[in-house]
């Protein structure tokens, strides 16, 4: 497989991981849309009630009704910054993203410490291609709070997206020190020393990375390529066989797994 096509499709999974970073609501959720229908009712002119029906709401996907859930809320607590960061998550799950990008910049003029809405209105950006304005928007998080992981995370991940291989992995080494779901970062960093050709640095990220998340194919896959790349066959073999197993239809592991046995073998027999 080409680099160029393997750089890709380990941004595909990479870009995944970092919008499940951030698209979280920002309240206690309570799933019992039941008891939480009935605060409303209750309370139909207290905004918490129907910030956290929309939360709950927003558990189960249901995004439509969640952001409705969120407009109340706003129309009864107009000054309350959270109900419009998760109007704003709501709208990146809908695809509204200019829409989200409004009301994440309502909640940090309301909270201008609202680290995390800039970090969604960030992600937002990135969506729209507008990654310049994206990484503005993850610096002015950072700003903030300089601890924030998810911020430099996204930086990389925009980095790792221009070819920019050096510099990902400068932002996700920032992100490592200050996160405690390293194993994202730990694969994304991967990514990019396989980029760069240095095999030895991205077999060990991929190894940690395929051991936090055991059941992960795309770790095992790369872990296989790195270590096929070293020559290290015996890993390879592993790796291959682990990914296999993951994705029993994955031709590539099938094909990886048959070479190295042969190159195994041949090495009993030097």
């Amino acid at each position: 497989m080409k680099l160029k096509t393997i750089v890709k499709a380990s941004l595909v999974a990479t870009s995944l991981f970092a919008l499940v970073a951030c698209q979280t609501t920002d309240s206690p959720v309570n799933t019992d849309l039941t008891s939480l229908s009935s605060a409303v009712k209750r309370n139909p002119d207290f905004g918490r009630s129907h910030n956290n029906l929309g939360a709950g709401l927003a558990s189960y996907e249901r995004y439509g009704e969640a952001y409705k859930s969120f407009t109340a809320a706003i129309k009864a607590s107009p000054d309350a910054p959270q109900p419009y960061y998760n109007r704003g998550l709501a709208s990146i799950k809908l695809r509204q993203y200019n829409r989200a990008i409004g009301d994440f910049n309502q909640a940090i003029k309301l909270n201008p410490n609202y680290d995390k809405a800039m970090v969604a209105k960030g992600n937002a950006l990135r969506l729209l291609g507008r990654n310049s304005a994206a990484i503005g928007a993850y610096n002015q998080a950072i700003g903030v709070n300089s601890y924030n992981a998810r911020a430099y995370f996204q930086i990389g991940t925009i980095h790792q997206k221009r070819g920019s291989h050096t510099q990902a992995i400068a932002s996700f080494n920032k992100a490592m020190n200050f996160s405690s779901n390293v194993a994202q970062i730990f694969y994304a960093r991967g990514v990019s020393n396989y980029a760069l050709r240095n095999y030895v640095a991205a077999k060990g990220d991929f190894e940690t990375a395929s051991r936090i998340m055991p059941k992960s194919y795309d770790a095992y896959i790369h872990l296989a390529r790195a270590s096929a790349k070293l020559k290290d066959w015996e890993d390879a073999y592993t790796a291959y066989n682990n990914a296999s197993r993951r994705v029993p239809s994955s031709k590539e592991a099938a094909r990886g797994r048959a070479n190295a046995r042969v190159q195994l073998t041949k090495q009993a027999k030097a």
